[in-house]
C-alpha cells in the first residue's frame, strides 16, 4: 500500500513523495535524530543534564497478528527515557509500528520484547512498551489538567516568532503554581504541518507573569521543532529567565498519524500525571 507525504525542497518548494506502507515486520523503518545538537544550542551537556524526564508516545492504530493469523489491537504507549541518545521520527514510527499489522506472533510478550529491543536500539536508551487493551484504555479515560488556565488572559499578540523575552517575573514573592494552556501550536521541522498542544508548567519560587507566559507560549505558533526538543526548550527557557526552585514541564500533543507524543522534563523523578485530554 502506499500514500503519499508532502516534503519541502530547498527552495522552499512542495513536492509529494510516495510512502509506501509496510505490513509485514521491517524494523529497519526505524530513523533516529540525535538530541545532542538542538541540547547543544540550549547550552545542555549530556554528562549534566538538567532535567530528569521521559517521552510518552501513545500509538492508537496499533495491530498484529496472532499465532493462528486472527488480528489483535492494543494502544501501545511507548517510554523513552529522556537520556537517550536519540529521539526517533514519528513517521518512521508510524511506519515501524504499521509493519507489525500482517506479522504473527506467538505471544503477546513476543509483540512487547520485539518492540522493546527495536526501540532501544534506535533511541539508544532504555525504552519500555506496554499494550493496552479497549477496556483498560476506556478505564483510564479523559482527563483533565490540574491548575489555573491561561486561556481566559485577553492578551495581545504581535507576532508569532519564539522569543523567551515575553518570560517575567511578577513579583519576589514565593508562590508554587500549577499553569497551562490549551492555545499552544508549533510546526513540525520535516513536514510543515501544525502540532497542536496543551502545555503545563508546574513551579516553586518567585511570582511568574501569567500574561508573560502565555505570550511567551503562544510566540511558537510558527516555531519548527520537534515535540521532544519543544519541551526542552519551554524548560530552559523558564529556568534561565524566572529561575524557579523547582520547575516541571509537561506537553501533550494531539494525535498526527495515530499517534501522540507527550515529552516531561522535571527536577522530580516521576511523572506528577498521566493525564490523557480532551483532544487526544
Amino acid at each position: 500500500m502506499a500514500d503519499e507525504t508532502v516534503l519541502r525542497g530547498q527552495g522552499g518548494e512542495h513536492y509529494h513523495q510516495p510512502v509506501e506502507y509496510v505490513t509485514t515486520y521491517r524494523p529497519s523503518l526505524l530513523a533516529s535524530i540525535p538530541r545532542q545538537q538542538q541540547r547543544q544550542s540550549l547550552g545542555i551537556t549530556p554528562e549534566a543534564l538538567p532535567f530528569r524526564g521521559v517521552d510518552v508516545w501513545n500509538a492508537y492504530e496499533f495491530s498484529w497478528l496472532n499465532a493462528r493469523g486472527k488480528p489483535e489491537v492494543a494502544l501501545a504507549q511507548l517510554q523513552i527515557t529522556a537520556k537517550s541518545i536519540n529521539i526517533i521520527e514519528s513517521k518512521s514510527l508510524k511506519l515501524y509500528l504499521g509493519s507489525f499489522s500482517g506479522t504473527r506472533f506467538s505471544r503477546r510478550a513476543e509483540v512487547i520484547n520485539t518492540l522493546e529491543s527495536d526501540l532501544t536500539l534506535a533511541a539508544r536508551g532504555p525504552v519500555s512498551v506496554s499494550l493496552l487493551s479497549a477496556e483498560q484504555v476506556q478505564q483510564h479515560g479523559i482527563g483533565t489538567l490540574v491548575g489555573q488556565s491561561l486561556d481566559h488572559l485577553d492578551i495581545e499578540v504581535g507576532e508569532f516568532l519564539w522569543n523567551p523575552d515575553h518570560l517575567q517575573l511578577e513579583s519576589n514573592t514565593i508562590v508554587r503554581e500549577s499553569l497551562y494552556t490549551h492555545l499552544f501550536k508549533s510546526v513540525c521541522p520535516i513536514t510543515g504541518q501544525p502540532d497542536f498542544a496543551s502545555v503545563w508548567v508546574q513551579y516553586n519560587g518567585r511570582s511568574i507573569s501569567h500574561t508573560g507566559l502565555l505570550n511567551y507560549l503562544l510566540s511558537y505558533r510558527q516555531h519548527p521543532e520537534f515535540a521532544e526538543q519543544i519541551g526542552e526548550r519551554i524548560f530552559t527557557d523558564v529556568m534561565n529567565r524566572c529561575q524557579p526552585d523547582r520547575l516541571t514541564v509537561q506537553a501533550r500533543f494531539t494525535r498526527r498519524g495515530g499517534i501522540d507524543i507527550n515529552p516531561f522534563r522535571s527536577h522530580e523523578d516521576i511523572l506528577t500525571s498521566e493525564v490523557r485530554v480532551w483532544r487526544q
